[in-house]
């Protein structure tokens, strides 16, 4: 109660406490895990998709979704209910993301010659790319630590499909830089833009 409301005689209601969702209650992090795979009512697998398109990171969705699931359950155990519940969600989805590429990180540096059967289940990669399944984490960790702007043109243009002048006039680059930008993130897999492609930029110009 505040001091003017006490001078008054009047009575103050406190703000209702919030509390978490039914599916995410409790201190027992795996049954709210268990709560939490059956129907996804956090929308996690959706999120985690889009997200890696936001910030142009290259894992494997379903791995983050997954990832994202356990990071959710653990924190729901230990945390306070938050104000915005889809805010927490994404900065969850964010904190699996940074697991997964530091986890990566570690992994290629310490045993590079040791890759798991989820590591190597990348179908971008392996089917769109044909990269050899035991290059995907060397290849994922690589385009990772890139910087973002051939992160960016990757996905933009290989990922979504965006037409070139269409990413050239919504980002930050001029076509050159688009084209250096997108040469730089396809030679982590050992890959170039075909040579045509220059050529063809300088015959529109001309």
């Amino acid at each position: 109660m505040s001091v003017l409301a006490s001078a008054l005689g009047m009575e103050t209601k406190e703000a209702p406490r919030k509390e978490w969702p039914s599916y995410l209650r409790g201190d027992d992090a795996s049954e709210i895990l268990a709560r939490l795979s059956q129907g996804d009512p956090l929308r996690l697998q959706e999120g985690s998709a889009r997200r890696l398109r936001e910030v142009w990171i290259l894992l494997e969705p379903e791995r983050l979704f997954h990832r994202a699931l356990a990071v959710c359950a653990k924190a729901a155990s230990k945390e306070d209910p938050p104000e915005d519940l889809a805010a927490w969600a994404r900065s969850k989805i964010d904190l699996a993301i940074e697991q997964l590429v530091r986890a990566d990180y570690e992994a290629e540096r310490a045993h590079p010659e040791l890759v798991s059967e989820e590591e190597k289940l990348f179908p971008l990669l392996t089917d769109s790319l044909m990269l050899d399944p035991e290059l995907v984490r060397f290849a994922s960790v690589m385009f990772n630590a890139l910087e973002p702007l051939p992160r960016r043109a990757f996905f933009e243009l290989l990922i979504e499909g965006r037409d070139v002048g269409e990413v050239v006039e919504a980002g930050p680059w001029d076509e050159d830089g688009l084209y250096q930008a997108i040469q730089t993130a396809l030679a982590t897999f050992n890959l170039d833009v075909p040579s045509g492609a220059a050529d063809d930029r300088t015959e529109r110009k001309k």
